[in-house]
């Protein structure tokens, strides 16, 4: 992976894999801005990544607010000067979520919060810098944990990134954008009966995360508007 003079954006502080990803874009090259509310593991991944020779920042944000939204991708824009890359991460557990015969319009509004509508407009505030190079690439990475059965919630949020993640690359049939989602399964898991379309199933391609968010970033013409899922993902 080679990203020398390239601007990543990472949406999230909070997890271990977000912390890995940030490293990786920054291994190769690329100037690494990650935004979240988890000032402690935010700045301690950015402190990692500049003691090993890499450039990074961390911006406090919250991705539900779509005020911060913006305010973080402006601030990358205006220290950097581009963006190139998105990464967004989000989980398929979350404590609000509930049976669907349970489900409070509380629960609702913060579940479509976090797991969808932050999502969304991190796209949408990113998308018109990512066009500018011509090669921006958007990938969500989905860690899928079962059972799934009674988070209602979850699915109905996933569902809605697969369809956004397609809706971006019909908009872009030039491929000035690529977009492609990644489902992180684990090998005890099923894929849930809502991903039975569109689904490029990736066991025998990719050896790991790291290995498709490789391909994703700089395969050319070749993935785009994609899900990618398989248990080989979850090494």
């Amino acid at each position: 992976m080679h990203l020398t003079n390239k601007v990543a954006l990472v949406t999230s502080s909070q997890r271990p894999r977000c912390a890995q990803i940030a490293r990786q874009l920054a291994s190769a090259g690329a100037s690494v801005v990650i935004c979240g509310r988890n000032t402690t593991k935010g700045r301690a991944t950015v402190a990692e990544i500049q003691r090993s020779g890499g450039k990074a920042r961390f911006i406090l944000a919250d991705i539900s607010a779509p005020a911060d939204i913006r305010a973080a991708i402006n601030e990358t824009i205006a220290t950097y000067g581009r963006l190139d890359v998105l990464f967004n991460y989000v989980s398929s557990f979350y404590d609000c979520d509930q049976a669907l015969g349970k489900v409070t319009e509380n629960t609702w509004d913060r579940m479509l919060e976090v797991a969808l509508k932050g999502i969304f407009f991190c796209c949408q505030y990113a998308l018109p810098f990512l066009e500018k190079p011509g090669c921006g690439r958007i990938i969500t990475l989905i860690r899928y944990e079962a059972p799934i059965e009674n988070h209602a919630l979850s699915r109905i949020c996933q569902g809605g990134l697969v369809e956004l993640t397609q809706a971006i690359a019909q908009q872009f049939p030039n491929r000035h954008v690529i977009a492609n989602l990644i489902i992180h399964q684990p090998e005890t898991a099923t894929v849930p009966p809502l991903f039975t379309e569109h689904i490029l199933y990736a066991d025998t391609e990719f050896r790991s995360v790291d290995d498709a968010i490789d391909c994703l970033i700089h395969r050319e013409n070749q993935l785009q508007g994609h899900t990618l899922v398989g248990h080989l993902l979850c090494r």
